[in-house]
């Protein structure tokens, strides 16, 4: 008996420790099993399906498994997800050659720079394109994060290949060039470089970084106080900017996943959110006419919760709105297959990407005011409220549903305002703001 809570205590660490780091893996065959691993916050569950699901955890998860009579493998033996780490794939220093080499076709639209470093060191790198991509404009601002965990591999790949496409076709495709003239657009290919370089989902301390992130769910406060070196530059990289709507990249499943991930309850844009989503799914085939997923979308929550993760926090504390695109069943796929992966999913990248501009805002002529926005919804004589949103540095934008609007509300300095927006699809120049 004392060898059992040992091997427990061993296990299930404290709650107030924020980080878990990851030591063991395996594949469950039993779906049921989910509950008695969801009790506890130091397991991780990934990508549930018919056949199973991952789960991640410390040392002595194995001995856990066996003690409440659950079956398992280890993950690298589950044939479905069995990945082979080619050596086809390019590494760190040819990834930040390739970005580079994709900025020099056009520096007066693109800017590569680093947002923090990993936690070997490693830059975090992300790609600025826009036309006065020196200067901080008033456009609405659009992000794209790729493998955060870091043997998740295909979106690493694929928006190098999408930077490359925006900065090339820029003269060419009057399109392109409208979106990148009226839009600021952030790529971060990759956001766990160690992990990548280990070919492990965590970074180099073995932590996940999407279960890394303030979880409103759980009480937290939206600090970097003890977070990883990689989310803290994250959370830093949206304090500083004005994202409206952004993507981060995963691996292990094809599907659009949207918020919430940590309560079953509706996002108060839920609707929105399945519209974007299936932007994205529709333009996928393999989402299109996926078996697993109703038109290759998903609730978070209602395929599998976690806490702690990117997309619920983006919008929890910034008004972002955020999803979570799984590119490829195999989380590390032969390199061969990446170009058919990209045939896949351009048009839906870029699909989402021009979803941006489905939104509208206000700016002030003093780029200090700051205050509170009121949104209503004016549909048929009837009024909607969205809700109370906060704003700074003169500017604010929301990316919402095709309609009409009014935006209303006060300055720190007790100017009222009151302005009526209408949003569409269309690309407006710099932006569908009301100035004020």
């Amino acid at each position: 008996m004392k060898s059992i809570y040992f091997i427990l205590a061993s296990i299930f660490i404290s709650q107030a420790q924020a980080d878990t780091q990851i030591k063991e893996q395996y594949f469950v065959s039993d779906i049921k099993a989910m509950k008695v691993i969801n009790q506890h916050r130091e397991l991780i569950i990934d990508h549930p399906s018919q056949l199973g699901f991952e789960v991640y955890g410390p040392k002595g998860l194995g001995e856990f498994l066996k003690l409440n009579n659950i079956e398992f493998n280890k993950l690298e033996e589950h044939s479905p997800q069995k990945e082979v780490f080619g050596p086809s794939y390019p590494d760190y220093e040819q990834v930040v050659a390739n970005l580079k080499a994709a900025v020099a076709i056009n520096p007066s639209i693109a800017r590569m720079y680093s947002v923090g470093k990993s936690h070997e060191g490693r830059d975090l790198w992300v790609v600025k394109i826009s036309d006065n991509v020196m200067i901080d404009e008033v456009e609405p601002e659009f992000k794209y994060i790729s493998s955060m965990h870091g043997d998740e591999i295909t979106g690493r790949e694929l928006t190098q290949f999408l930077i490359e496409d925006i900065i090339k076709n820029y003269e060419t495709n009057p399109d392109i060039k409208k979106l990148v003239d009226s839009t600021e657009i952030y790529i971060m290919p990759s956001m766990n470089p160690d992990g990548s370089e280990l070919k492990q989902r965590g970074n180099a301390k073995g932590v996940d970084l999407n279960r890394n992130f303030p979880d409103w769910i759980r009480g937290d406060v939206n600090s970097t106080n003890n977070r990883q070196p990689e989310t803290q530059a994250v959370m830093n990289f949206q304090a500083e900017r004005k994202f409206s709507l952004s993507a981060n990249f995963h691996g292990g499943a094809v599907v659009v996943n949207y918020p919430w991930d940590n309560t079953y309850t509706r996002h108060p844009l839920d609707g929105l959110l399945k519209e974007l989503s299936l932007r994205y799914a529709d333009l996928n085939p393999g989402m299109k006419n996926s078996r697993a997923f109703g038109r290759g979308i998903t609730n978070g929550a209602d395929w599998y919760k976690v806490h702690g993760g990117m997309q619920d926090w983006s919008y929890s504390w910034y008004n972002d709105l955020q999803v979570t695109v799984e590119l490829s069943n195999k989380k590390w796929p032969d390199y061969k297959d990446i170009p058919g992966f990209y045939k896949d999913n351009k048009d839906s990248m870029m699909a989402y990407l021009f979803s941006i501009h489905q939104g509208g805002g206000i700016k002030f002529a003093d780029e200090k005011t700051s205050g509170v926005v009121n949104i209503t919804k004016i549909d048929g004589g009837q009024e909607l409220k969205l809700g109370e949103f906060n704003f700074s540095k003169g500017e604010f934008y929301k990316v919402l549903p095709i309609g009409e609007y009014k935006f209303e509300g006060k300055t720190k300095s007790g100017i009222s305002f009151s302005e009526i927006i209408e949003v569409d699809t269309s690309i407006k120049s710099n932006g569908n703001y009301s100035q004020i």
